[in-house]
């Protein structure tokens, strides 16, 4: 990064030190320009008083005060170290007379261009141009313009030469100034430079840090940075990177520890049943048990022990699914009344056998919920089967379902063994069974796969439990946002 900011200080330094040079040298020319347009405009006035005072002198004849004033005119010009000659126009029809005049052109060994600009006063103009003058050894301005008589007839013209030294003097000190100022400005280009450099560069440091924390497997942080520019949204973009992956990664984790929690809930579940049932079949393989009876005994007791891990795989299957952050629930507008009815009707053999008599009681017939049908029916189930098997026989088992606040409240009551208050909310652990329960069969997972339900329905799931109100276990569902006329007018 370090190689960035060089870059970045050189950009700016350069591009900075160059426009300022550029401005310089704008204004230096600009400056010169003016200064000689400035001196151009004074030899022009200069030449023009000149030139009206001949053609007045000219027309009135007098020569006495044209001499005084050429006098005057001439050491004026000797002290600025300027040349003033007055030509007279051979081509007028008047000319002006060499009385008028203070030079010969025949007598003048003239260079063309004075020639040219002489020429153009003769027809009317103005001519200016600059040259070296090897008598003064310095550049000289000659400025040319006509002189009119009272007919407006160029009947001469008046040149002015004048020195450049002091101009030049003048541009050089100015150039001096000028580049004093560049020479600041380089500095303190470069000095800002370096600030705006390090203001750039400084996000793209910490984004680039950012990175590797990221690239570490650290996505708690952030960039830090507020900006509104590219900048900006490039951290913007790195703190919603960093916040997804910390989602993956937490997504990643969960998945692992269900993997983990499901093979290893696998591995100590199944370890006794197998063990039991290969004992069993060591035991008639080898041929220890003669006696059909006990022989059949034992074939009885590995088919129960095959059924209870059956069962046992499935309730993990279904609660390593639930588990699962991927798993979806396919979910509808329901009716809790009739889901439980139907998970009644399924049992109604296994009540039958122990003389249990069920029924559902509500007090709203459209007790609605957004849920998944197949998965709520195997709560009940799950509270239906515990009910049956830990209730005392000729007795009741009722599911109640009532509406409050917004919420469908259903509770599922049986007669029979007491759980302890203090293990009420361990039930819902995983392989834990109440200290009452003694060693009835059971994996200890149907109440988790219970709860798991509910809980991805967004409800709560309680016991409570004492010898005369017996066993309740009360589920708490959120009531639908459906609008139940509109549901009634569709059926």
């Amino acid at each position: 990064m370090k190689h960035i900011f060089l870059r970045v200080v050189v950009y700016f330094g350069v591009v900075i030190v160059a426009f300022t040079l550029l401005i310089g040298l704008l204004f230096t020319q600009f400056n010169q320009s003016n200064i000689v347009g400035t001196y151009r405009t004074q030899l022009n006035d200069l030449a023009k008083t000149v030139a009206d005072r001949v053609g007045k002198f000219a027309q009135t004849d007098d020569r006495v005060t044209f001499s005084n004033y050429l006098a005057a005119v001439e050491d004026f010009g000797s002290s600025r170290r300027s040349d003033i000659w007055i030509f007279s126009n051979p081509a007028a029809a008047q000319p002006l007379g060499e009385q008028f005049t203070n030079v010969v052109p025949e007598q003048l060994d003239m260079p063309d261009r004075m020639e040219f600009i002489l020429s153009k006063a003769f027809k009317g103009k103005i001519k200016s141009y600059t040259s070296h003058d090897n008598i003064y050894d310095t550049d000289m301005m000659h400025v040319a313009t006509p002189i009119f008589d009272n007919n407006k007839e160029i009947i001469g013209a008046v040149m002015v030469s004048g020195p450049m030294s002091m101009l030049s003097n003048t541009v050089t000190q100015y150039q001096k100034y000028m580049l004093l100022c560049v020479g600041l400005s380089a500095v303190l280009a470069i000095f800002l430079s370096l600030i705006f450099s390090r203001q750039l560069v400084r996000p793209i440091l910490r984004i680039d840090e950012f990175a590797g924390e990221i690239a570490a497997g650290d996505y708690m942080g952030t960039t830090g940075i507020v900006r509104r520019d590219e900048l900006g949204s490039l951290a913007d973009t790195m703190d919603e990177l960093a916040e997804q992956l910390a989602e993956a990664e937490e997504y990643r984790a969960g998945v692992e520890q269900s993997r983990r929690d499901f093979f290893s809930n696998v591995s100590h579940e199944l370890r006794t049943p197998i063990t039991v049932t290969k004992g069993y079949a060591d035991a008639l393989a080898e041929g220890y048990i003669d006696d059909p009876g006990k022989q059949a005994e034992y074939l009885r007791r590995i088919q129960d022990e095959c059924q209870t891990m059956e069962r046992l795989v499935s309730d993990l299957l279904i609660m390593s699914r639930m588990q699962n952050p991927d798993f979806e629930l396919d979910t509808e507008v329901i009716n809790l009344i009739a889901v439980a009815q139907d998970a009644m009707r399924g049992l109604r053999i296994l009540m039958k056998e122990k003389g249990l008599h069920g029924e559902v009681t509500y007090d709203d017939e459209m007790s609605l919920i957004d849920g998944d049908y197949d998965r709520i029916r195997q709560v009940f189930v799950v509270l239906m089967q515990n009910a049956i098997k830990y209730c005392d026989q000729n007795t009741s088992i009722r599911v109640h379902i009532t509406k409050s606040d917004g919420e469908i409240i259903s509770t599922v009551n049986d007669h029979g063994i007491v759980i302890p208050e203090d293990e009420w909310d361990q039930v819902f652990d995983k392989f834990y069974r109440a200290s009452t329960h003694g060693a009835r069969e059971g994996s200890g997972l149907g109440l988790v796969v219970a709860r798991n339900i509910v809980e991805r329905h967004s409800g709560s799931i309680s016991v409570t439990s004492d010898a005369e109100d017996g066993t309740t276990f009360t589920i708490i569902f959120p009531e639908t946002s459906e609008n139940v006329l509109d549901l009634e007018s569709e059926m």
